[in-house]
């Protein structure tokens, strides 16, 4: 079994029952940048019960990590991470209010480091908005570079527009998981290809390669959808559109001998 051996002052969320987990999942929501309100998991009413199911097995078999900052305030920091593979993913990181600029954020990036170490991870990543300088400067100070750009775009719900005759590859899976905490994966297939796309509450978010508006159309069937927005890549940080923009960005991590 991997042991996590903390920083000072950092934790690690071992129990699915938990008490911070809600205070967790609530700053956690505070750094998805507001007008992607409602289009990531964060904004589930239900996130909290995910993350202590995420939890529950034993730390070397675990894909989901949770080490949040101790203090006598309560948690005035905390860092989501993912293993994805042989990459420690930073899915997201937050700071309190009134404790910015004490160097939780890099405490944090740094335990980040070592726990990738332990892991035998080869790299770190993450997703930045590109409307927060101050947090790119931080990671660019921890040795982060840009690897690639996504831009979020609003898609249209007509519901006269043709609808693809798609499948759902994994509805069962799917409809229970979002059932319980409230957004899920779903596979889609039709005549050309196959995609997968996120349902968070009644949110839909596509991917590049998935149909159009009419797919919204489709879904809607079987989910009552009342926004739409496609995920897509760019060439370069300064493409304009779109209503969120976002770069990924990586480092090494020196593993030992």
């Amino acid at each position: 079994m991997t042991v996590l051996v903390p920083r000072f002052g950092v934790a690690t969320v071992d129990e699915p029952a938990d008490p911070h987990l809600d205070g967790i999942v609530e700053l956690l929501r505070q750094s998805i940048p507001a007008e992607c309100a409602g289009l990531t998991p964060y904004h589930s009413a239900t996130f909290a019960a995910f993350l202590g199911a995420a939890v529950a097995p034993p730390g070397d078999l675990r894909t989901v990590v949770l080490r949040y900052v101790r203090d006598s305030s309560g948690i005035p920091a905390v860092a989501d991470w993912r293993v994805i593979g042989g990459r420690l993913f930073l899915n997201g990181i937050a700071v309190a209010a009134g404790q910015r600029g004490r160097g939780w954020g890099g405490l944090l990036l740094d335990d980040g480091y070592d726990l990738a170490r332990q892991l035998g991870c080869a790299d770190l990543a993450l997703d930045v908005s590109l409307g927060n300088p101050r947090a790119r400067r931080l990671y660019e100070r921890r040795g982060f570079t840009d690897e690639s750009y996504a831009q979020w775009t609003e898609v249209r719900l007509d519901p006269v527009a043709p609808e693809p005759a798609v499948r759902l590859l994994d509805w069962p899976s799917f409809a229970a998981h979002h059932a319980a905490y409230g957004f899920g994966d779903l596979r889609i297939g039709w005549a050309t290809g196959t995609a997968s796309v996120r349902v968070v509450g009644t949110s839909l978010r596509l991917t590049a390669e998935a149909p159009g508006p009419g797919l919204a159309a489709a879904l809607a069937q079987v989910l009552p959808i009342t926004r739409c927005c496609r995920i897509g890549t760019t060439a370069e940080a300064g493409t304009a559109g779109g209503f969120a923009r976002f770069a990924r960005m990586s480092r090494p991590v020196e593993l030992r001998s």
